[in-house]
Formats: structure tokens, sequence, C-alpha cells
């Protein structure tokens, strides 16, 4: 036990950060604003683990929608140079879809996030997630056009960037 908390605690270093979306496309009318906080704790030179919380908010014409997620992690860096790491996330995501105009919604989802990590400096790091790899389940309700349904690989709209400070 005591080998278990000394490991654990001479490389762990705990982090926070997340990232934001503001986009308005005036031929269609629609606004999305979104806001995803993280953090997380980095156990070893290998593994971290953390949780993403999430808001969007979406309005096109008429309609509008706020979406509330919860992502708990598990990351895995496959391979590091220098300050560029490659990883993967082993991820459950739960969201719930409020639409004024047609009701409310929940999705789960569990599954694999590819990503790449390049550290900065000693505190701050980028990291990039590109794709879904796994299943999701949505309620009628809750389907979008960037939350839909289904098992398999997902490249479209799955690209995201999140910046992280280490303490």
């Amino acid at each position: 036990m005591a080998l278990a908390i000394f490991t654990l605690t001479t490389y762990a270093q705990g982090y926070a950060g997340g990232g934001m979306t503001f986009w308005y496309n005036d031929k269609d009318n629609r606004t999305t604003i979104a806001f995803t906080p993280e953090i997380g704790y980095r156990a070893s030179k290998r593994f971290a683990f953390g949780v993403s919380l999430g808001y969007r908010h979406n309005k096109e014409k008429e309609t509008r929608s706020d979406v509330y997620s919860v992502a708990p992690y598990i990351r895995h860096y496959l391979y590091s140079l220098n300050e560029l790491d490659l990883l993967w996330d082993g991820i459950i995501e739960y969201s719930y879809t409020d639409t004024r105009n047609n009701g409310h919604g929940n999705t789960i989802g569990i599954g694999v996030k590819p990503g790449i990590s390049y550290t900065i400096n000693k505190h701050f790091c980028i990291t990039a997630h590109i794709g879904f790899i796994g299943y999701r389940h949505c309620d009628r309700k809750a389907i979008t056009e960037e939350n839909t349904p289904g098992l398999g690989l997902r490249l479209y709209n799955e690209l995201n960037f999140t910046f992280h400070y280490h303490f």
C-alpha cells in the first residue's frame, strides 16, 4: 500500500482547463455558445483521470436548446516525444438536452477519443481530440446534428481543443 501511495504522489499533477465555442451563422440565423470546463489528475507519466463538464446553447431561427453534460474519463498516454504526447481517453458521456419547442431528452455514450497533447511550458499545455469510437444512445428529443445515436467511428464535428493549466 505504501508503494502505491508513493507511486501516485511522486508524479502527481493536478490540472484544470477546458474549451469554449462561440459561433454565429448569419445566413442560417444560428448561434452556438458552449463552455467545457475540465479538471483532472495526472497520476503517472502514462495515466491520468478527470471529468469534463459542459454547457451548450443553440439557437436556430425559432428553435432553442440547452445541453448540459458530464464526461468522466481515464487518459492513457501512448507515446511521448519531447513535448508531444499521443493519447486516448476512455470516456463515459451523459448529456441532458432541453429543447424549448420540443421537450427534453437524454444521451449516454461510452467510447474512446484519440488525441494529441503539446506541452507549451511547465504549467500550460494544449490538447486536441479528433473523433469518437464507440456507442451513443439518444432519446429522440435529444438528437441534434452534433449528437446522434449509433455505434462506430465518427469524425464529423468531433474535433476539439482544450487548454490546461498544470499545478
